[in-house]
């Protein structure tokens, strides 16, 4: 047989000619990828120099040395230290500094405010479901651009002028009333000595409550309505007849007449209104009081808001220790109640035992820092001379600084109230002390804050109905109450569904705050815009903006993924 030649050149028939490799669909998409960003890159490239290749024909070559210049103009929410003359590196960290506080805060009130009203949507009263879900409605389907602008415009500006501003609390002198001490602490008494051992639904607990709020209300209605008639006692009085008389009959008619549960509650209301009237009516509860001198504690206007001052003092760090000491005291007790009840299954109320470990030596080292002896005279200036004067006689005076104030204070935390500024004519020109809070600020963070918790209400709401009904039923068997099986058992098992989403918020939070522009807050984007309106920095300011925001989302994505693996579902 004759041998058959092939030519190398020749394919082979059933042999492709292409390389293997080139048929592997992992190495095509490789190959692909490498010619789509080549070319991205390409474009991207040839954008670029041509931006670069503009700007530097008007003299305006992206840098950051411009950030060293002078920034000439003044920023109305800025701290004690800038001032025009400083540069525009000093000014992007005020307008970063102001972006910051916004967010930070906003984090926080948006998901206080957006968890309960997601449990609000699910409440049986219908009331207070139906306003909340009208509410979320509203706000989940109007623009956040108009609803800055109508918190700025239309509320902030309703606010009255700066020189008669409302108050919170009301200035001059009051009676705290004795009788309020002694209705609290005797509320307090019986339910932590006798109510809290009933089990919550027994008529027995019914009945108590129901008592002890008739009391304190008839009490109370007494001193408000009939003043004139306390402490008369005078039995053959036809009014207090009277009113004996239609007591005993509700009495009666409430315990033959109703039936049920509202039969214990009807029939301790009736009784303790009548024993509230009669110890109003003897005068057995004292009508006394203490003398409390108030003042202003918080001033609203159309310029903002001025709110206390809270500095540490030189005996911080002492009542901080013993504070820690409670702390530390607060997570023992906590643990080992938890042990016990696993062991024994009785339930303990830690959460009461902690606080209260906290919360009396919090107390005890505010009064044990506060008796430490102070300084029998101190160097005071006075007619720029240096003189020794006793340290009431300097406070009386005025010649204390705020410096001397911390140092001598007796408190560890000095509380400083706003004062207004009064100028010779009489008239408010400002605040001398507090903390003062721009009418820009207060609009952008309730507008931001209200908007985002409507979307936060409805993720709440279907966190909520994601937990089984089983689950539910299972804790009402078990006899827990409504709010141990919200906190218990409900909320941990629907953060897994939350979370997810809540992420998505908070970030949604933290880039409207741009939206700031529209009202003329002094953040990170305003800002910048005047940097770049000034310096001709378009591409390095909006590349500032950029950046800044992109750090701020990715540093809310870190912790938000870090609370989405602690609450997920772990299976093999």
């Amino acid at each position: 047989m004759a041998d058959v030649i092939h030519d190398s050149s020749t394919p082979i028939q059933g042999r492709s000619i292409v390389p293997a490799f080139l048929r592997d669909q992992r190495i095509l998409s490789i190959i692909g990828q490498l010619i789509f960003a080549f070319v991205l890159v390409y474009l991207i490239s040839a954008l670029w120099g041509s931006v670069l290749t503009s700007l530097n024909s008007k003299n305006l070559t992206p840098n950051l040395t411009f950030l060293s210049n002078r920034a000439g103009f003044d920023i109305g929410e800025s701290p004690a230290w800038y001032s025009s003359n400083s540069n525009y590196g000093d000014a992007f960290r005020v307008g970063l500094t102001n972006s910051l506080r916004v967010i930070s805060v906003g984090l926080v009130l948006t998901t206080i405010v957006g968890v309960l009203a997601g449990i609000f949507l699910l409440s049986s009263n219908w009331l207070l479901r139906n306003v909340t879900r009208g509410a979320v409605e509203l706000l989940r389907n109007t623009p956040i651009l108009i609803q800055l602008i109508f918190w700025y415009a239309i509320v902030i500006t309703s606010l009255p002028d700066f020189r008669t501003p409302l108050t919170l609390l009301p200035e001059g002198r009051f009676a705290f009333p004795l009788r309020w001490v002694i209705e609290l602490a005797v509320v307090a008494f019986l339910w932590f000595s006798y109510l809290a051992k009933y089990k919550n639904g027994s008529p027995r607990r019914y009945f108590w409550v129901a008592a002890l709020a008739g009391a304190v209300i008839a009490v109370e209605a007494g001193f408000l309505l009939v003043a004139g008639t306390y402490g008369s006692g005078a039995l053959g009085n036809m009014g207090f007849v009277i009113y004996a008389v239609i007591s005993i009959l509700l009495i009666a008619l409430a315990y033959t007449q109703i039936k049920n549960v509202l039969r214990w509650r009807a029939l301790g209301l009736t009784v303790g209104q009548f024993a509230g009237g009669l110890l109003f009516y003897f005068g057995v509860i004292p009508n006394t009081g203490f003398p409390l001198d108030i003042v202003p504690t918080i001033f609203i206007s159309r310029r903002g808001f001025a709110f206390p001052e809270f500095h540490a003092t030189a005996r911080f760090a002492g009542w901080l220790a013993f504070v820690a000491v409670g702390i530390s005291l607060a997570l023992i007790l906590w643990i080992y109640l938890g042990r016990l009840t696993e062991q024994t299954g009785r339930a303990y109320p830690r959460a009461r035992y902690t606080l209260l470990a906290v919360v009396i030596f919090a107390v005890v080292g505010w009064f044990a820092v506060g008796i430490q002896p102070q300084p029998t005279t101190i160097p005071v200036t006075k007619d720029d001379q240096t003189v020794f004067l006793s340290l009431d006689d300097a406070r009386e005076q005025g010649l204390l600084t705020p410096a001397d104030e911390q140092y001598y204070s007796p408190s560890p935390i000095l509380y400083v109230l706003p004062v207004q500024r009064v100028n010779a004519a009489g008239i408010v020109s400002g605040y001398v002390t507090g903390t003062q809070v721009s009418p820009e600020y207060i609009a952008l963070l309730v507008g931001l804050v209200i908007y985002t918790a409507a979307f936060i209400a409805e993720i709440v709401r279907a966190g909520i109905l994601a937990v089984p009904k089983g689950q539910i039923e299972a804790s009402r068997a078990l006899g827990f109450t409504t709010s141990q099986t919200l906190w218990m058992i409900i909320l941990p098992q629907a953060m897994r569904v939350i979370i997810p989403p809540l992420a998505s918020q908070y970030l949604n939070l933290a880039k409207n705050s741009s939206l700031a522009i529209a009202i003329a807050f002094a953040d990170v984007v305003t800002i910048t815009t005047t940097i770049m309106n000034q310096s001709g920095q378009s591409v390095s300011g909006i590349t500032l903006i950029m950046l800044t925001y992109l750090t701020i989302s990715l540093i809310i994505a870190f912790f938000t993924n870090l609370a989405n693996r602690r609450f997920q579902l772990v299976t093999r």
